[in-house]
């Protein structure tokens, strides 16, 4: 009889509906940031911004939110530079299921990271179209005028890691032929710098064109 009391517990705890192993399922706040850290979008922003500004330029703002029915994980990542868009990327996390991730679009305006990835993917797939835009972007002045962004950020990260903002005139920016450049994609951007002089022009995909929104010159 003991023995059958025993089989009968086990399976009990066993049940897909017991509370106890349904807390166990459960995603706790770490483990939850450990699966947003791991996101490749998440990974190749950090590579970006210590490659543009140096290290620790990032820091993650977290808090729990609640949606209809649902509570999520908030995940930030933030830039502390001032003067440069501050919120990167926010994430959130189902509480009770750590693969269920999001991305906020909009405020409150969830994409399910699956369909981020897959479309992503179709990207990397595509014949790469930027170095014929670059091309004419270098070559023609009205071309390149159409194309930067409303609010074009130009600064300059200096030895001692500091970063300075630089007044820059467009029309005079140096740039040069496209063999002086390397392009570097990534998810959301493409870094081209110069070879020499190691300035680096970002520029953001808009619509089937691209638009320059940052001018960043090394000093290190």
């Amino acid at each position: 009889m003991k023995n059958f009391l025993i089989f009968i517990l086990a399976l009990v705890l066993l049940s897909c509906d017991n509370p106890i192993v349904a807390f166990k399922k459960s995603c706790d706040r770490q483990a939850a940031k450990e699966k947003v850290e791991a996101l490749v979008e998440v990974q190749e922003k950090i590579k970006q911004v210590e490659r543009l500004m140096g290290k620790d330029r990032l820091y993650w703002e977290q808090d729990s939110v609640q949606q209809a029915d649902k509570t999520y994980y908030r995940f930030r990542l933030l830039t502390k530079a001032p003067f440069v868009e501050k919120q990167l990327y926010t994430f959130w996390v189902d509480k009770n299921d750590c693969k269920a991730i999001f991305l906020e679009a909009k405020a409150d305006s969830l994409v399910p990271y699956k369909e981020v990835e897959k479309q992503r993917l179709q990207q990397a797939k595509q014949p790469r179209q930027f170095p014929a835009f670059f091309k004419q972007f270098a070559a023609d002045i009205a071309f390149r005028q159409q194309h930067v962004g409303e609010y074009l950020m130009s600064f300059s990260v200096e030895k001692d890691g500091s970063i300075v903002t630089i007044e820059e005139e467009l029309l005079t920016l140096p740039i040069d032929e496209l063999q002086t450049y390397t392009f570097t994609y990534y998810p959301d951007s493409v870094c081209c710098e110069h070879t020499d002089t190691h300035q680096i022009l970002v520029f953001v995909p808009v619509g089937n064109t691209w638009q320059l929104t940052q001018v960043v010159t090394n000093n290190r």
